[in-house]
């Protein structure tokens, strides 16, 4: 039984509240966190007078110059990806797998689509991302109904369901069919996001068809039938070269008001650049250049301008860019700090509608004018933030792997940091492993500063953020020099006088996970404690369970399967060498995680046994790839906590 009394008492007698720290974050502060959504107010209506958004599980409309929101539905469903028809008189969701809609003057929801949820992921195994057409009648939506992504439209009054695309069926491991005309039955596949977008004409649909043979994409134009809602001929834009490391696809283009462009994010030049692409085919022309990713353009409602995201300042944060759509020069929309997302153009194009979050405070709304003034405010006053009041103020901090690779982490230090102290420190690996940390809120770090802890989130070699070579350094290598970064994290720390080297722990989720369990694997001396969950502990099971897309991604960045790459794989699968772990283990899985096949932990817990080892295995039923349920986060957050406490504050 969990003493959760006996742990809150010890929160309270913490040393930061002991030295006068007027705000304390709790675990039930934590709960909270995790549920931001999409930031910002939601989506702008197609008159700029109202936000579509969530509030308890409803629909409601928010006013754009402000006063109170508006519901309009009160159904107790759940809803989500809100969706304006383009007369702004109705809204399009997704509710219990299905897409629905309603009238935004109120009235009885529609069900459109009735389809059973498919097999395979559950994550993409229902209905999805509805889009009106421009003109009306018809939703694109996707659909998991049978195991893997196909395109269909809906009839605004659920009376007509027409199949366009289907991005891959397979039989075995060959594909049978990849358009509406073909007619395999399918046995085997996942999902694949075909990211699609109306033309602005509603004349056709852009979206990414992706298979085994073409994993970064095919950019393709499919005709639509307005009249009678069928697929015509499509054409090929943009077939990507495949990415070696298996992350990097073709993402959702952005048409040009007058549907003759669009504008789509490609990696031609190592890094994510924008370029432009006839919407009749032809050769893409580069529209950004230089360092630094840039991503999501959408094009201003006259055409002239872009704005796009990009972390070309500041590698750890994302801002708002412009450029003139005929090429020039970008400039930033404001001087901001922090991360800004979700970019929305008022109808008029005078205004920016965006999301900015910091790495105190969650997201918010503001608006910026276009005009060259740099000018932006939120929408209304900035709700005040917790974790603004804790004395922690995380830093980017810049070290050396053992081969000169430059890394860079985020570093937490506790409130009252006292140069020449020596702290129990926590290396916290992210997921992915293409994932990256930044100048974001990250609560469970700040709540581990507030514990007297200091934190640093590395981003290791195979990183987001810092272009395609980084990003694709650990291909063939998982568990090399991931590693390595990692062990320099430590080093760094001990060496600056910061981290106390016999009270140092590793935790993270996902591929954190994989890195915890090859850390403890591969530096036995190094860790006083290790919090490995849902990880993968042996590459080759994980291709036995994951789903396909997953599977194909992974065999990408070995170099191919495990007869192929017998070394490669042997280099990624740790229970061998298990007896070689000196570190004390809490495991943590979810019992249908559909990614990171439960097997992965099992296995581990297995051979930790055997080997006589210290750990601690728990799995949580019903939870999928990371925990949901609040009961269980609870049960997840005091586990980590109190084993922290015990190996590092014994």
């Amino acid at each position: 039984m969990r003493n959760t009394a006996y742990k809150y008492l010890a929160l309270l007698l913490s040393p930061a509240l002991l030295f006068g720290q007027t705000e304390r974050l709790t675990i039930d502060d934590l709960l909270g966190a995790g549920g931001f959504g999409r930031g910002g107010e939601g989506l702008l209506s197609p008159d700029g007078k109202y936000f579509a958004t969530q509030e308890r599980g409803q629909i409601a409309l928010k006013p754009v110059e402000g006063g109170p929101a508006k519901l309009i539905t009160h159904s107790q469903e759940p809803k989500s990806e809100l969706q304006w028809s383009h007369d702004g008189g109705r809204i399009a969701y997704i509710s219990k797998g299905d897409v629905w809609t309603v009238e935004v003057s109120g009235g009885d929801l529609k069900q459109l689509t009735h389809d059973p949820a498919g097999p395979g992921d559950p994550r993409g195994a229902t209905d999805h991302h509805p889009l009106w057409n421009p003109n009306g009648k018809w939703i694109l939506y996707q659909s998991g109904r049978k195991g893997f992504n196909e395109l269909y439209v809906v009839g605004d009054d659920g009376k007509e369901e027409k199949l366009l695309a289907a991005t891959e069926i397979y039989e075995g491991d060959d594909v049978i069919a990849n358009t509406a005309q073909d007619k395999g039955d399918a046995v085997s596949s996942d999902r694949f996001d075909p990211n699609p977008s109306w033309s602005p004409d509603g004349t056709r649909i852009s979206y990414t068809e992706r298979s085994r043979q073409f994993f970064s994409g095919k950019l393709k134009v499919l005709v639509f039938d307005q009249a009678t809602g069928t697929a015509g001929a499509s054409i090929d834009l943009y077939t990507a070269k495949n990415d070696p490391g298996g992350a990097w696809a073709v993402n959702t283009a952005s048409w040009s008001p007058n549907s003759s462009k669009l504008a789509v994010i490609l990696q031609e030049s190592a890094w994510d650049k924008i370029w432009l692409i006839s919407s009749k085919g032809g050769k893409p022309q580069q529209l950004t250049k230089g360092t630094g990713e840039d991503e999501n353009p959408v094009y201003s409602p006259d055409g002239k301008w872009i704005v796009f995201t990009s972390n070309r300042d500041l590698a750890e944060e994302r801002h708002l860019w412009l450029i003139p759509s005929s090429g020039g020069a970008p400039r930033r929309l404001t001087h901001l700090s922090g991360n800004e997302s979700a970019p929305q153009w008022s109808p008029d194009g005078t205004k920016i509608y965006f999301s900015r979050s910091t790495a105190l405070h969650g997201p918010s709304s503001y608006v910026a004018e276009t005009a060259a003034t740099g000018e932006a405010h939120p929408l209304e006053p900035v709700k005040d933030s917790k974790y603004e009041h804790l004395g922690i103020n995380p830093e980017v901090v810049h070290f050396k792997s053992k081969d000169g690779l430059v890394l860079v982490g985020i570093l937490y230090k506790p409130s009252n940091f006292q140069v020449g102290t020596r702290y129990p420190t926590v290396i916290w690996a992210h997921g992915g492993p293409e994932g990256q940390v930044g100048l974001s809120l990250s609560p469970w770090s700040l709540f581990l500063a507030q514990q007297g802890y200091v934190v640093l989130e590395p981003n290791f070699r195979g990183s987001t953020g810092y272009g395609e070579r980084f990003r694709n350094s650990n291909v063939e290598d998982s568990g090399g020099g991931e590693i390595d970064d990692i062990a320099a994290s430590v080093k760094y720390l001990v060496d600056a006088g910061i981290a106390d080297s016999k009270r140092v722990a590793i935790g993270g989720g996902s591929h954190g996970g994989t890195v915890v369990a090859n850390a403890v694997t591969k530096l036995p001396d190094t860790f006083a404690a290790g919090i490995e969950m849902f990880g993968v502990v042996d590459r080759a099971l994980f291709l036995q369970y994951t789903n396909r897309n997953s599977k194909i991604r992974w065999e990408t960045k070995m170099g191919g399967p495990p007869e192929k790459k017998p070394a490669v794989y042997r280099k990624a699968n740790i229970l061998p060498d298990v007896t070689r772990i000196k570190t004390p283990l809490l495991i943590l899985h979810g019992e249908q995680d559909p990614q990171v096949p439960p097997q992965e932990s099992a296995e581990f817990a297995a051979e930790l046994k055997k080997a006589n080892k210290e750990f601690i295995y728990i799995t949580y039923p019903h939870e999928g790839h990371g925990f949901q349920q609040r009961e269980h986060r609870l049960d997840s957050y005091e586990r980590q906590l109190a084993f922290l406490d015990k190996y590092l504050k014994p």
